[in-house]
Parts: C-alpha cells; sequence; structure tokens
C-alpha cells in the first residue's frame, strides 16, 4: 500500500513539475512579445502568420477579454489544486484504486481547468455582448433619425451609455470606432467580428458589409436587426416560461412529494407497530 501510493505520488510530482516548468517557460517565452500581443492594432494581430493553435488561442483570449497574464494565473492555481489534491495519497491511508482515483482527478484539475476557465470566460463575455447590443443599436438609430453620422452616433454612445450597456461592448464599440477611422472598412468589420465571437454580431457586421456595398442605409439595418434581437430574447423568455412547470413538476415529485408521503405514512405505521403508544 505505502509503495504503490509513493509510485503516484512521484509520479504526480513529476508531472507537477512538468506543468509548472511549462508555465515558467511559457510565462518567460511570451514576456518579450506580450506587449506587442495586446497592445498593437488589431490588423496586425490578426494578419501575423503564425500557427494555427497559437492563433485561435490568442483569438479566444480576445474573445474572453483576458490576457495571457490572467491565463498563467488560473493555470498555477490549477497545478497547485491538483498537487494539493494528489498530496492526500500520502497523507490518507486509502486503497490503491482510490489513490489512482484521486491522483487522475488531480491530473485533470491540473490540466483541464484552465482551458475550462478560458472558455467559461468566453461564453460569459459573448452573452453579456449579446445582451447590450438591441439596446446599443436602438440608441445608434435614434442618433442616426436626429442627422448624426455613424461614427458620431457610435462616440455618443461610447461616452453617454455607461449607464445602460456593459462595458465589454461599450470598449468593443470604442476599437472598431478608432479602426473604422484608421483602416479599412473591411478590415475593422473583420477584426470586430472576430475579437467578440458573437454570431449576432457576425451578422451585423455581415449586413453592412452589404450596406456598403449596395448603399442601403445602416439605420434600417439597425432597426432590423435590433428588433430580431428582441424578437429572440421574447421567445426564449416564452420557451423557458413553457418548460417551467415541468420544472416545477419534476421538483415536487422528486423533493416535495416524498416528504409529505413520509408526514403522512410515519405516523399511521407508529400506530400500526406500536399501539400502546
Amino acid at each position: 500500500m505505502i509503495t504503490f501510493a509513493t509510485l503516484l505520488m512521484i509520479l504526480s510530482f513529476l508531472v507537477m513539475s512538468g506543468l509548472l516548468g511549462w508555465y515558467f517557460f511559457i510565462g518567460y517565452k511570451h514576456k518579450s512579445w506580450l506587449n506587442k500581443v495586446f497592445y498593437m492594432n488589431d490588423a496586425a494581430l490578426l494578419e501575423q502568420s503564425e500557427s494555427t493553435k497559437k492563433a485561435e488561442f490568442k483569438l479566444k483570449l480576445l474573445q474572453a477579454g483576458l490576457k495571457r497574464s490572467n491565463f498563467n494565473e488560473v493555470v498555477l492555481a490549477g497545478v497547485v489544486a491538483g498537487f494539493a489534491l494528489a498530496s492526500l495519497t500520502l497523507i490518507l491511508d486509502l486503497k490503491p484504486m482510490i489513490n489512482f482515483m484521486i491522483i487522475f482527478i488531480s491530473l485533470a484539475i491540473a490540466t483541464l481547468t484552465p482551458f475550462l476557465y478560458l472558455d467559461e470566460q468566453r461564453k460569459a463575455r459573448i452573452k453579456r455582448i449579446e445582451n447590450d447590443l438591441a439596446i446599443f443599436l436602438d440608441l445608434l438609430i435614434i442618433i442616426l433619425e436626429g442627422g448624426g453620422g455613424l461614427n458620431n452616433a457610435i462616440d455618443v454612445v461610447t461616452v453617454e451609455g455607461k449607464s445602460v450597456i456593459g462595458n465589454d461592448l461599450l470598449a468593443e464599440s470604442e476599437r472598431f470606432k478608432y479602426e473604422f477611422i484608421t483602416y479599412s472598412s473591411e478590415i475593422a468589420y473583420e477584426n470586430l467580428s472576430q475579437r467578440t465571437g458573437s454570431p449576432a454580431v457576425k451578422t451585423i457586421v455581415g449586413f453592412m458589409k452589404l450596406s456598403e456595398e449596395t448603399g442601403i442605409g445602416v439605420k434600417s439595418i439597425f432597426e432590423n436587426q435590433a428588433q430580431e434581437i428582441k424578437d429572440m430574447d421574447m421567445l426564449n423568455v416564452e420557451k423557458r416560461a413553457a418548460t417551467m412547470n415541468i420544472s416545477l413538476t419534476f421538483t415536487m415529485f422528486i423533493f416535495i412529494l416524498p416528504a409529505v408521503i413520509a408526514m403522512i405514512a410515519f405516523p399511521m405505521a407508529a400506530d400500526a407497530l406500536m399501539p400502546k403508544f
């Protein structure tokens, strides 16, 4: 038992050491170009000739609103948590199968936690952007109806919409406005679509490109897209409301109904088993 646990502990220590070495190596490797990745213009960033995996990873970091240093901190936290869990095989006297399961879980925590965290942050940021998108478009429509241009409308909403729009969409709006003025519209549209990772934003970007090609006003595009987003939100609310009765019924049968039956059956059973009491 002790020998098996010792071998598992040595294996886990080697794996954890390798992960720690990888963490510090990556930190050292990216220290020289970290500022260039996150502070250079998006046009140059997206046009870099790098491997597919590195490009996808950097794009996910942008879509999650994270920096490489944030990801490295999660890697370190996962390694520490996995090592702490693996150390239980030496502290506790457990069966070999349980020790193996603990080591397996600790390795899974150390290796999968950073990427699960990145994926969840990415999904949460996309959700926040899409939740604010309809309000953002409505504000743009109001300014466009007043005779303002698209750049002016984006600038006004970005500056004065902080009370009703989240920081994620406002930051993307400000970066899009800068790129729209500095670079070609094609680059600005492409960067906005890739940075956000939102299907709704990608759809709007596609219609804005079509607007430039056909001469259709962006105001009508924004109106249609804002209404479509509102209709989709209403449909989602109706779906949740329709399934609420099923959820309540399931909860009642699983948790409430057994308790009610127990309250009725136990006193009757007690009277039958102990009539003199």
